[in-house]
């Protein structure tokens, strides 16, 4: 029997989600424990559904910090719940805490593997197979989203998921709302509900995309019955999958079936003085308005605006945002970000216009869901920031990434189609931001995350066992 012979495509795919691969457990395996934002207290929550078998109350004394008075357990814990699995299936082998820390982080390195390859596949069907690896590169090599990927938290699911959402819009494009289409939508708005709140813009928009587009479908086919039928079966599969946990919160915590309430009920009960809610300031209580802080930070006298402090760090801040980037280095990407996004308006009526020789735009209609779903994570961002909890932090803004990089690389695409008309030369010039997206990232880690942490070894026992 002749064996298929595996094409250079598939081939340079497969070593570049290895490089991939062994890239993040570099990340994950460098860094120590509680390297990133609040890390310790998420782990808590794995750690214990991995020693109980069961999942912690928000106020369960053995998860809920002493110091802010709350716990990770009041927010969904999907994230928690698979590292706790992959915990045990260690525990086999080892139960030496540094394996156990790596087994949880690990569920967001295969979370930021899927989102990579996703990205590539639906990259490929929105663009040529070029601009498609700009995109993957971009999503897993950008510094911001390799951290994110490299130790436990529950971003990375939400990540995940939004790229599970539009994946499932870009295949409606190319065959319609088949069923296949029709679950894997219901799959990652049900993942995107247990992940976290930043992300569910995109639930939002799924509702209004797939609601519009499966209406017209219907429409055009004069079958009003798919149209119930399919709208019933995505209903179905997410009640299924993701109504549990806020129907557990509503018995648990008194009606509150998101928990926000009853996590700031625990935090003025239980957190140190200068940290319960009612003594916490935030840009609202001091009076300053949403444009100052967005303009000037809070308070004024640290001299950084929030949109700095969320940019640079989207880009890639890392530790407790207290491990900084080269400021040239940030500089370069969000210009290399902010270009390729406003290069799209160099056809802005062909992006955005929804209705085209009098027909409805189903391309406008997926550009403009795009967008709004690349908006509402910044909204809701800041929002918090002003009315909540000031934090500005890129890493709530970084479920936009996918709708982000979908635009910059049109944008891109946009101007070199124009000035460039030798395709070789396109490619060359593809193949060249790829090659610069990875050593920019392999910089980062050997000029940045390693010195931080340099008395780490990197032997095989080590690895396991840990520093």
């Amino acid at each position: 029997m002749k064996r298929k012979k595996i094409s250079a495509e598939t081939t340079v795919e497969i070593l570049f989600f290895l490089f991939l691969l062994v890239f993040y457990l570099m990340w994950a395996r460098v860094q120590p424990m509680g390297a990133g934002p609040d890390e310790q207290m998420r782990y808590q929550i794995a750690d214990y559904i991995y020693k109980h078998g069961s999942l912690p109350v928000g106020d369960d004394p053995s998860v809920r910090n002493v110091v802010w008075g709350i716990s990770y357990a009041f927010s969904p814990i999907l994230s928690y719940m698979i590292a706790a699995v992959f915990m045990k299936a260690v525990s086999l082998v080892t139960t030496a805490p540094f394996a156990l820390l790596l087994a949880a982080r690990f569920v967001n390195i295969l979370f930021g593997l899927g989102t990579v390859w996703l990205v590539l596949d639906m990259g490929k069907r929105l663009f040529d197979r070029r601009k498609a690896w700009i995109a993957a590169a971009f999503v897993g090599l950008l510094p911001g989203s390799l951290f994110v990927f490299t130790y436990v938290n529950c971003d990375a699911l939400a990540v995940f998921s939004t790229a599970v959402i539009v994946y499932a819009w870009v295949r409606y494009l190319d065959e319609g709302w088949i069923y296949k289409n029709c679950v894997i939508l219901a799959l990652g708005v049900a993942a995107c509900a247990l992940s976290y709140y930043n992300a569910y813009g995109f639930i939002l928009c799924s509702i209004f995309f797939f609601g519009i587009t499966l209406f017209m479908e219907a429409k055009k086919k004069g079958k009003y019955t798919d149209f119930v039928k399919k709208g019933l079966l995505v209903c179905v599969i997410v009640l299924l999958l993701a109504a549990w946990w806020f129907i557990r919160n509503a018995i648990l915590y008194d009606g509150d079936f998101i928990g926000m309430n009853a996590s700031t009920i625990c935090a003025e009960k239980y957190a140190k003085k200068n940290y319960k809610p009612s003594n916490r300031r935030t840009p609202q209580m001091a009076g300053y308005s949403l444009l100052d802080m967005l303009n000037y930070g809070f308070p004024q006298e640290d001299g950084f605006s929030w949109v700095e402090l969320v940019s640079g760090s989207f880009v890639g801040r890392f530790g407790n945002m207290d491990v900084f980037m080269p400021k040239w280095l940030i500089n370069n990407y969000l210009d290399f970000i902010k270009a390729g996004f406003l290069l799209i308006f160099l056809h802005p009526m062909k992006t955005f216009a929804i209705r085209v020789k009098k027909q409805w735009s189903v391309k406008g209609i997926f550009n403009w869901c795009m967008l709004v779903a690349m908006i509402i994570p910044n909204i809701l961002n800041a929002y918090y920031s002003y009315a909540s909890d000031y934090q500005p932090q890129g890493r709530y803004s970084l479920p936009m990434i996918v709708p982000l990089t979908y635009f910059m690389v049109m944008g891109y695409g946009n101007l070199f189609e124009v000035q460039i008309k030798k395709e070789s030369l396109r490619k060359k010039i593809y193949a060249a931001i790829c090659v610069a997206l990875a050593v920019l990232a392999i910089f980062v880690f050997f000029g940045v995350i390693w010195p931080e942490y340099k008395d780490v070894p990197f032997s095989i026992r080590a690895f396991i066992y840990g520093s």
